[in-house]
């Protein structure tokens, strides 16, 4: 099943200088229809997103109002176990080992409590970047994210900047 249109809507309206805290209530969408056995890629690609999102901004962005620690408790492991279903084959996808890898290069150190745990996914970054590259020389594409809520929204602007991930 594709994202949920309610869910992108949500994401969509928290876009901008305008934008609403609106990211937690696509949080709890994309859960549901994750716990309720759905793996749609999409899905899975704004679900890591908003797991890590989430634990990097602050609530009068993101919207959630539970605590920092609180979110960690819960974000992180989803966030590893969207990645672990998708890991077998993630070598041969540019956007997710684009998307999954920059996450791990820019936060590594905040993807687990766990010190080794957080070493591999700097590891992993690194590994992600190779393969990505090898598969993307110049790089993705800003316009595979048109349109695709604060998740697209996130990763274009990423995707422009010169020399990046």
């Amino acid at each position: 099943m594709p994202i949920s249109q309610k869910a992108l809507e949500f994401e969509n309206r928290s876009i901008g200088i305008n934008g609403e805290p609106t990211l937690a209530l696509a949080y709890e969408i994309l859960k549901e229809q994750w716990n309720s056995g759905d793996r749609d890629r999409e899905l899975g690609l704004h679900l890591m997103f908003l797991a890590w999102y989430g634990t990097s901004e602050p609530e009068y962005i993101t919207g959630f109002s539970n605590s920092w620690e609180e979110r960690r408790r819960e974000m992180l492991p989803l966030f590893a176990e969207v990645h672990a279903y998708y890991e077998p084959e993630i070598y041969k996808d540019v956007e997710m080992l684009y998307v999954v890898g920059l996450i791990a290069h820019m936060d590594w150190f905040m993807l687990d409590d766990d010190v080794e745990i957080s070493k591999m996914w700097e590891e992993r970054s690194k590994i992600y970047h190779k393969q990505y590259r090898a598969l993307a020389p110049n790089g993705i594409d800003s316009l595979i994210f048109l349109n695709r809520g604060a998740y697209g929204d996130y990763f274009a602007g990423q995707a422009k900047v010169e020399g990046g991930y």
